[in-house]
């Protein structure tokens, strides 16, 4: 896991759930690791403003 999520997770645990077991803590961090793999590929799809376009809403 790189060391952003990491610190990501670690902090939102402490915030949030600061009596979580340790266990329960790495099984956390397990499944952030898994989203972030799942992410990496869509995040790094190069998307162009013009490749779908939608309509603006005007009032």
């Amino acid at each position: 896991m790189s060391s952003s999520i990491d610190a990501y997770v670690e902090a939102a645990l402490a915030l949030h759930f600061p009596m979580l077991s340790d266990a329960a803590a790495a099984r956390v961090k397990a499944q952030f690791a898994r989203i972030a793999e799942l992410a990496g590929p869509v995040l790094a799809y190069p998307v162009d403003a013009n490749d779908e376009p939608a309509p603006v809403y005007r009032p």
